[in-house]
């Protein structure tokens, strides 16, 4: 969850920014300065980036100690002789229900989220008639409260802990919670944009709030699902994850030419959220697939 707040500060700050700079100098130039930005910023990472930590310039010596241990341990799993298939991962490993379960949590997390950044602006602008302008605040508010829950996830884990409830339940509780939640606040959003334009925002912004409860659950999943296929498992989830981020928008264009209609546009997104909950409650686990498989084995 921490890692993800930088999500949430730049799509803030990107909006009041942009859109003065566009009121200035005209969109063209905004998306100058934008990509421009993005550049400098590849330049910076690529400066203080390390490929070891021990080569790292401002770690500490507690955090070398721990990812050093960790490093120690991994390598120890990866001593075993499983055939690797074309994605890093055994071919019997490739359908473990644990880890897709995972994987369309992601897939589902990114219609959703992503859907709220690419088509507000759309909404606002079509069905609630403000220009860029009015809408720049109601714009922000969304991931004005997605940080905020971001920043209080910590606390609520560390509460969630304890109560007694197990590393299991408490992904579950996280990921299906922000999922239910995000939806129950979505649904009636079309039916009320009569109302006032602020009673859209507000029904966005406790979607958004409650969509970043969900990667305290899923994903930091991927560290329990794993210890020897770390970063083909991520990198797999995460490819799917952007390859729904790209569906989702082109989905959302059909169904409004096709149907003209945003309730059903909300409804898909509840849908989605509903299908990727009851099957993460199902079938999550914070067991490592390499341990399921080793045990399987023995029972054979």
């Amino acid at each position: 969850s921490m890692l993800d707040i930088g999500i949430s500060i730049g799509a803030l700050l990107v909006i009041p920014v942009s859109s003065g700079i566009a009121g200035v100098l005209g969109w063209r130039a905004a998306l100058y300065v934008i990509g421009i930005v993005s550049l400098a910023f590849v330049g910076v990472w690529h400066a203080l980036s390390s490929e070891e930590p021990e080569n790292c310039s401002f770690i500490s010596a507690e955090e070398l100690k721990l990812l050093e241990a960790t490093a120690k341990r991994v390598d120890a799993a990866e001593q075993g002789d499983d055939k690797k298939g074309a994605f890093g991962l055994p071919t019997h490993l490739a359908f473990h229900t644990g880890m897709w379960a995972v994987f369309v949590a992601h897939m589902a997390f990114n219609f959703g989220a992503y859907y709220l950044t690419n088509w507000s602006p759309t909404y606002y602008a079509e069905v609630l008639n403000l220009s860029p302008a009015d809408a720049k605040y109601h714009l922000m508010m969304p991931h004005v409260t997605n940080l905020a829950t971001k920043s209080v996830n910590p606390f609520l884990i560390g509460f969630v802990d304890k109560q007694g409830l197990s590393l299991l339940n408490n992904r579950k509780l996280f990921t299906a919670a922000g999922f239910a939640l995000a939806a129950l606040a979505l649904l009636p959003v079309h039916q009320l944009r009569g109302v006032n334009p602020w009673v859209s925002t507000v029904l966005f912004s406790a979607a958004n709030a409650f969509f970043g409860l969900s990667p305290s659950g899923f994903k930091a999943n991927y560290l329990d699902i794993t210890e020897k296929y770390v970063g083909s498992i991520s990198g797999i989830g995460n490819s799917l994850a952007t390859v729904s981020s790209w569906v989702g928008p082109q989905f959302v264009a059909f169904l409004l030419a096709r149907f003209q209609s945003w309730d059903l546009v909300l409804g898909s997104v509840a849908f989605f959220n509903a299908v990727a909950s009851l099957i993460y409650v199902r079938w999550a686990t914070v067991t490592p697939i390499e341990q399921d498989d080793l045990a399987a084995k023995k029972e054979e």
